[in-house]
């Protein structure tokens, strides 16, 4: 075998393993992010915002697709894994000036039925303020 046979093949092997090093690391980087969009989508769905959960859902749904378009079955089902998150948290807001005006209109009409003297008037009138 001649010394150029030798480093032919050698620079062959060296290309190879490249080539071979290229398509493992390619799929193992699939692989990789097809983990955090599982992940990434699964805690959208613990969460109670469902515009990052549908965002979440079509980047998933959309990894799978060769051509990278979602489907009216890819909307479905985000659709069905959103119908299991948990309701969105509502606040309420009490507006506590009506329920101060009604108690102090209550303890007037207490007083002028003669049911509270002034001083008591005066006392429970100071209590609904201070609250």
């Amino acid at each position: 075998m001649e010394t150029t046979d030798i480093i032919l093949y050698g620079l062959g092997a060296i290309a190879g393993f490249f080539i071979l090093r290229a398509i493992y690391r390619g799929s193992k980087g699939r692989e990789m992010l097809k983990k955090r969009l599982t992940r990434e989508y699964q805690e959208a769905l613990k969460g109670s915002d469902r515009q990052k959960a549908l965002a979440a859902g079509r980047e998933y749904y959309r990894f799978f697709r060769s051509d990278g378009k979602i489907t009216i079955y890819d909307e479905q089902a985000i659709d069905n894994d959103m119908k299991m998150m948990p309701p969105e948290k509502v606040s309420v807001v009490v507006d506590q000036s009506n329920n101060v005006i009604d108690q102090l209109e209550r303890l007037a009409k207490l007083k002028e039925n003669g049911t509270l003297s002034e001083s008591e008037f005066l006392e429970q009138k100071i209590k609904i303020l201070n609250n």
